[in-house]
């Protein structure tokens, strides 16, 4: 009898989703409420001083992703900054922020970004962006996302729901050293509806004339 690979080997992507899915399905008891507080104080503070977080994770992780001394794992590291940035979002909402499956298969952060550029302040929304998806290092991409999650949540009052699995798998990718193809990816996603628009303009204008 074959076992199953993917339960025997599971995904950044799985283990996120499995950790949210369960925290998503409980936000109005005292447990996850306080759990979110400590996911979002524990926030730019070092790892040893934040140990009511990590059973949140950690009986949730499969030995292949734990290390063995006092660094996290790309593992580890992808998937407790995407439940921290998740807490954030999530706070003052009674419903749940996160999506389980993306109606669009290629959707990622641009995708959802591209909300904020809706409004009359678009310009300064793009320039937001691009700092963040040109970020050089790790920490610089995961400080420049809480701004944009915190624009995000201002603006859309958290109705634009996120798949942070898909984003704890791009912040795992970036942090294996696959920056380049996370920065075109996002950014494809985060103008695709202005170049859509524009190709519908130009067209319209072509049968008028």
């Amino acid at each position: 009898m074959k076992k199953d690979k993917q339960k025997d080997n599971p995904t950044v992507y799985q283990v996120t989703s499995t950790i949210i899915g369960k925290l998503s399905r409980a936000l109005d008891t005292s447990t996850v409420k306080a759990s979110l507080a400590n996911l979002r104080n524990s926030i730019g503070k070092d790892h040893s001083e934040t140990i009511e977080i990590w059973s949140i994770m950690l009986e949730n992780m499969p030995d292949g992703f734990l290390g063995s001394d006092g660094n996290l794992t790309a593992e580890e590291e992808a998937i407790l900054n995407t439940l921290q940035l998740y807490a954030l979002y999530q706070q003052g909402s009674s419903e749940s922020v996160a999506i389980d499956k993306e109606i669009n298969k290629w959707g990622n952060m641009g995708t959802y970004f591209s909300n904020l550029r809706e409004d009359d302040n678009r310009v300064s929304t793009d320039r937001r962006f691009n700092t963040m998806v040109t970020s050089t290092t790790y920490d610089e991409l995961f400080y420049h996302l809480k701004q944009m999650f915190g624009l995000l949540k201002s603006r859309s009052k958290g109705q634009v729901k996120v798949n942070f699995s898909k984003l704890s798998q791009d912040l795992f990718f970036f942090i294996l050293g696959y920056e380049d193809s996370i920065r075109i990816a996002w950014s494809r996603e985060y103008y695709r509806n202005r170049n859509v628009e524009n190709g519908k303009n130009e067209g319209e204008e072509n049968e008028q004339k």
